[in-house]
């Protein structure tokens, strides 16, 4: 007869509701973990939004760029709503003659372009070396170390209106791998932007959506349905207890 197995029932279905709430929790925990890393991309998108707002303070009103294509370059065109900080530093410039131009060579990457400023008087100016345009689309820009300098990198503008290559110096071999690998990053975004390819949402949207679903199975996890204790028979009063008591802890 099964009767005599229904003692046994309760043990049975609390041993199913731990796993189930096992694997909830760590369903929680994984979910939890990926809001901690979205709300930490937030802070760094917020801080680096603040950084491109202190630079563009101190920079010059008038001061503008010709761009190799013809186009002017001016400040207002660095307050794009589409163009974030990615990464900046100081930068050593190399001109023709081999020297490295100057200490004050602010190098910000954005969005879509890579942009050079120099300081004078204490306020940004957008550079000048060698008559090369300080703003280099990220399109077609490509990146490569420096045979034999381990802190020199190239940039080449492989545009259609004629190449142009930079020589840029950091102050250590380090510095110098970050910076080309930030700007191989950027530059993959961009392209990818350009394709039409999805590009992954924003930090914020993806933490929002997060706690919600982490909410959510945190109300429901491990409690019984109230279906299944309508179902119960007097001989079950067992299980019931046990359920209460496991949702209890």
């Amino acid at each position: 007869s099964l009767i005599k197995y229904l003692p046994v029932l309760p043990c049975f279905y609390c041993s199913i509701l731990r796993n189930q709430e096992h694997f909830n929790l760590s369903s929680a925990l994984a979910q939890i973990r990926d809001i901690i890393a979205a709300v930490d991309l937030t802070v760094s998108k917020y801080e680096k939004y603040q950084e491109l707002q202190e630079v563009l303070a101190r920079l010059e009103n008038k001061s503008s760029a010709k761009l190799k294509n013809g186009k002017v370059f001016r400040k207002q065109d660095l307050h794009s709503k589409h163009r974030d900080l990615q990464h900046k530093g100081l930068v050593y410039w190399k001109t023709a003659t081999g020297r490295l131009k100057g200490v004050h060579t602010l190098a910000l990457l954005l969005t879509d372009v890579l942009v050079f400023l120099q300081e004078k008087d204490q306020r940004f100016v957008f550079a000048a070396v060698d008559q090369k345009a300080p703003v280099i689309p990220l399109q077609k820009l490509i990146v490569r170390e420096v045979a034999n300098e381990e802190r020199g990198m190239f940039l080449i503008s492989a545009s259609s209106v004629g190449p142009e290559m930079y020589e840029v110096h950091t102050t250590s071999r380090d510095e110098r791998n970050a910076w080309m690998r930030h700007i191989r990053q950027a530059v993959e975004r961009f392209v990818r932007g350009e394709r039409g390819e999805e590009i992954p949402r924003e930090a914020e949207t993806r933490a929002a959506a997060l706690g919600q679903r982490v909410s959510g199975q945190g109300e429901t996890a491990g409690k019984p349905h109230h279906a299944d204790s309508m179902c119960l028979s007097p001989v079950s009063r067992l299980w019931v207890s046990c359920l209460s008591s496991l949702h209890a802890t």
